[in-house]
């Protein structure tokens, strides 16, 4: 899903980036219904495009972390050239990885969510870091 061509230019981007489609779908969905601006991504790649085409108007990346394909960090490290940095938040229902990669990680985020997880537990997480609530 990408914005629509009537979406608000002043409401929050959100890059999303999801592999699982059925979530990608209705997190899109419950965002953009509540007046998020949502660019959607189902692999690090797909993401980068995103971001580059983007990266001015994006307001926050909210990412799952185990997806096929590169690895996360290369997104991480392509959002952190931006100055300021939108804030990042990961989600996974597993965190992969040796100790050092999962601290390394952590340490380059914002915020992380455990799956399964809520849609509300989700929005109130991006709030929390992009400020009030966008009128729909």
């Amino acid at each position: 899903m990408d914005p629509a061509p009537n979406a608000n230019p002043a409401s929050p981007v959100l890059l999303l980036v999801e592999d699982e489609q059925s979530l990608l779908r209705a997190f899109a969905h419950a965002f953009e219904r509540s007046g998020y601006t949502v660019l959607t991504a189902i692999d690090v790649p797909s993401a980068m495009r995103h971001w580059e085409a983007n990266r001015d108007r994006i307001s926050m990346v909210v990412s799952d972390v185990q997806m096929p394909g590169p690895l996360i960090e290369e997104l991480i490290a392509a959002v952190g050239t931006r100055v300021p940095r939108p804030p990042i938040l990961l989600m996974s229902g597993e965190l992969r990885g040796t100790e050092q990669r999962i601290k390394q990680l952590m340490s380059s985020v914002d915020g992380f969510l455990a799956k399964p997880l809520r849609i509300d537990a989700l929005r109130a997480e991006v709030e929390r870091h992009i400020g009030a609530r966008p009128r729909p």
